[in-house]
């Protein structure tokens, strides 16, 4: 399951289009119900895990491109907390700052849009 969404995180990020949560559930017929809270955990767990093999390969955040569908489109406090984890620094903080989101899509977007990254990468999971 994971690989499949990595797969489509890394096809978004060439395509530069963030997805809510919602499009990655209903595209990859996940089956997810986000009204359950072990179901957000779930898509939280394969997301972070997702990222966290990404960083540990010196790779950008994949998990940024998932935002919420509401007005806000930004992306979950899971996000921020697994930032936290990595960055060192109050997640609170970072959603704070509107760029530090942005930067670690616009990161996504050069890193995979890059066909030498993208050969090399791509089956790396």
């Amino acid at each position: 399951m994971e690989r499949e969404i990595r797969n489509k995180l890394i096809e978004l990020a060439r395509n530069k289009t963030p997805w809510s949560y919602s499009q990655l559930n209903e595209q990859l017929l996940l089956g997810l119900n986000f009204n359950n809270g072990y179901d957000r955990e779930i898509i939280g767990e394969f997301l972070g895990n997702i990222s966290i093999h990404e960083y540990h390969k010196g790779r950008p955040l994949l998990s940024s491109l998932i935002i919420h569908k509401s007005k806000d489109r930004e992306q979950g406090d899971g996000f921020y907390k697994l930032c936290s984890e990595i960055y060192g620094k109050d997640w609170e903080e970072l959603k704070s700052d509107k760029d530090f989101e942005l930067e670690r899509m616009k990161e996504c977007y050069s890193f995979w849009k890059d066909n030498d990254n993208y050969k090399k990468y791509k089956n790396d999971y």
